[in-house]
């Protein structure tokens, strides 16, 4: 699994979905020459090509008219899977049938821009773009990527997509819940045992349920940021998608179940983007930098957190202009504060955040996350984090010492040496004002440095922070001296491991004796 999201971790997840669907795409053409898909080699080319066209340039006519920055990788997205479910034409055929194609992708696309708030749009534009085809033109998507002999390749390719944007418990609720509705109202039409079977195999071997749920559903922009609102969101879309219900005499399509569930997304978990002015850069250790930004009055997060980051660039790598990065900021602060380790040479993203001064602007949206502290406050905590992983509980802990919230709680902290443990004088304060219990760990943190510094684990809940690798030898850690895996909550940083390979390298070398302070 480190190799896999090694590779992942090099690419970005627009770059991920757009080499998917490319593949896809690409299957499809080999398999409609050989006749085993519904649809006509010449048409999906066809088809594809038009709406590459059409939505490139109208994304960049409605950035230009809105004046922002374009995402040309989003408008690729949204193009392909126009042409993986939208009914394929050919021109010379069918010269209506690539015109309402055309159309549909300039209505996708706009849809991002006419139906949003906050610079957030609410509705998944390939959705919108193939319900404005079906209401107007009577169009409405086939869905033939769910031929059979695609299936293998939408499996495999959205297993990677799926641990890539860490939603795999969502899909899961969604295909759980869509087989249960399904066999439920099977029953309750009367239908036999075996039709009930004949029933599953077709939906979930010969159609486009399992592209749905890992390409359409758990698209971040327009799903809730929280898990349990996740999971009702995707139990909602589960159930509206049923073929076998109807609504006021209407059976919904795949498109429209799943706009709905946009709909409920927007009203509980709204979601935004900010225009944010940067304060002040600073270092705070070797490679370590934070940078402050003016917060908006009316901005509220829970410590623990994190966003979405878009920067201008002229010239971005594989991993694109967008990282996420946890809040290191108290809500308790006047200003929202992120932190980063700078590898040697940074990555394009990160060179450019370096090169930023005060006043200029970064974008920053999609708050979400569930790393966040029990509202018990008699709950024992400990959290422990591993390099720039400190950044949340920096977060939690200038919150409980700002509150003056007195907690048991154990803050053990990894780093290679001790000029690069970050925010020492916050946890140093709220150890003499609040009773945090900082132990700060030079090496890996191994199970005989958790049965050293903390020999009641079993009986708290446990935090874990930073690069995968650590994350993941950590768990097993803790695991290894007795605490329950639902004691464990984990977060960790996906682009760390493709930036500092050589400084997790040497980390790994330290020797096996460590020298734990505090």
């Amino acid at each position: 699994m480190r190799l896999l999201d090694s590779l992942l971790n090099r690419l970005t997840m627009y770059r991920l979905t757009l080499y998917y669907l490319i593949a896809l795409v690409a299957m499809g053409l080999a398999l409609g020459l050989a006749g085993l898909v519904p649809a006509r080699p010449e048409a999906v080319a066809s088809t594809t090509a038009i709406l590459l066209a059409s939505c490139w340039v109208s994304n960049l006519l409605f950035a230009r008219l809105w004046r922002i920055r374009s995402n040309p990788e989003s408008s690729l997205i949204t193009a392909l899977i126009l042409a993986l479910i939208l009914e394929p034409a050919f021109p010379g055929t069918n010269l209506h049938g690539a015109l309402v194609i055309a159309l549909a992708g300039v209505v996708a696309t706009a849809s991002k821009y006419l139906l949003a708030i906050r610079r957030q749009h609410l509705f998944n534009p390939a959705a919108a773009g193939a319900l404005f085809s079906g209401l107007v033109f009577g169009g409405f998507a086939s869905w033939w990527v769910g031929a059979t002999y695609l299936l293998p390749l939408v499996a495999v390719g959205g297993l990677l997509l799926l641990r890539k944007v860490a939603r795999f418990r969502v899909a899961g609720v969604f295909l759980g819940v869509f087989l249960a509705a399904n066999v439920l109202l099977s029953v309750i039409n009367g239908m036999p045992t075996d039709m009930i079977l004949q029933s599953l195999g077709f939906v979930f071997g010969q159609s486009a349920v399992v592209f749905f749920a890992v390409v359409m559903l758990t698209e971040p922009m327009t799903s809730p940021k929280r898990f349990s609102l996740q999971a009702l969101y995707a139990a909602i879309v589960a159930v509206l998608y049923q073929p076998q219900l109807a609504i006021l005499g209407h059976n919904l399509t795949p498109e429209q179940a799943l706009m709905a569930g946009n709909f409920f997304s927007w009203l509980v978990s709204p979601s935004w983007k900010l225009r944010l002015a940067l304060h002040e850069q600073k270092q705070i250790g070797p490679g370590l930098y934070t940078f402050t930004f003016e917060k908006p009055s009316w901005f509220r997060h829970r410590p623990g957190q994190y966003m979405e980051w878009s920067l201008p660039m002229r010239a971005a790598d594989s991993r694109g202009t967008r990282r996420y990065f946890s809040l290191a900021s108290s809500p308790t602060e006047d200003r929202i504060m992120i932190a980063a380790k700078f590898p040697d040479p940074p990555s394009a993203f990160k060179a450019a955040l370096l090169a930023q001064s005060a006043g200029d602007q970064v974008t920053a949206g999609e708050l979400a996350g569930d790393f966040t502290l029990p509202r018990d406050p008699g709950r024992p905590l400990a959290l422990i984090a591993g390099g720039i992983g400190i950044t949340p509980f920096r977060s939690m802990v200038k919150n409980l010492l700002d509150r003056r919230e007195r907690r048991d709680v154990v803050l053990v902290y990894g780093a290679a040496s001790e000029d690069e443990l970050a925010f020492r004088e916050v946890f140093d304060e709220a150890e003499r004002t609040i009773g945090l219990r900082p132990v700060y760990v030079m090496g890996p943190i191994t199970a005989q440095v958790l049965r050293d510094v903390l020999p009641d684990a079993t009986r708290r809940r446990c935090f874990v922070s930073g690069p995968p690798a650590m994350v993941d030898a950590t768990t097993s850690a803790l695991r290894s001296v007795g605490v329950r895996r639902t004691s464990i909550r984990t977060d960790f940083f996906p682009g760390y491991a493709a930036e500092n390979r050589g400084a997790r390298a040497a980390t790994e070398r330290l020797p096996n004796g460590h020298r734990a302070f505090g």
